[in-house]
């Protein structure tokens, strides 16, 4: 096979793992589409050379795709002024998941995406907080707001992630009323 072959045939894999995890497709998916696409499209020499089971999909993926948007997201934000968080903790099996949805507005416009971290008490999200802001090279100070869902964890009067971050930034708002207010509206409309 020639380079250049092998190049189109490693962009189409990229591409197929891409649409895969989008769209929220397993690696068994990924492997049943690569057969899929080898059936259909039998006279093409991209296609029968694809070979994108659920290792190589999981290994693209994970060492691929995510890292590129993980910095292409931390470069953008790192080229905004100000930023706000949002979090929450869930339980996705027996993996604790702790995203972060960070809101930021670049000159193209309002910019939102996720990062991952795992914790549920209040100090322990606020540290996990603190740490992907820090471990991401964020000016801290350009926080301006933090969003949550309205539990004490996260808004108690006393003793909360927002309380914890209030402390360090007297500046800092509560958006979680505004986020119930938007999920409530988002759902009556449709």
């Amino acid at each position: 096979m020639i380079s250049k072959e092998k190049d189109e045939v490693a962009a189409a894999e990229g591409v197929l793992d891409y649409r895969g995890a989008k769209h929220g497709h397993s690696y068994l998916a990924q492997q049943c589409t690569t057969n899929v696409c080898k059936a259909i499209f039998s006279s093409s020499s991209i296609a029968n050379n694809l070979a994108c089971a659920r290792a190589k999909s999981a290994f693209i993926a994970l060492n691929v795709l995510a890292p590129f948007f993980t910095y292409t997201l931390l470069d953008d934000l790192k080229q905004s002024f100000y930023y706000s968080v949002m979090h929450d903790a869930n339980n996705k099996g027996n993996i604790k998941m702790f995203p972060f949805c960070v809101q930021f507005l670049l000159i193209t416009g309002v910019k939102k995406d996720l990062i991952d971290d795992a914790e549920d008490t209040a100090f322990k999200n606020f540290s996990n907080a603190r740490k992907v802001i820090m471990d991401n090279d964020l000016d801290i100070n350009r926080l301006i707001g933090l969003g949550s869902d309205n539990t004490n964890v996260n808004v108690g009067e006393k003793h909360s992630v927002f309380t914890l971050f209030s402390d360090e930034l007297p500046c800092t708002i509560k958006e979680g009323l505004i986020i119930s207010i938007y999920v409530y509206l988002k759902r009556s409309t449709f």
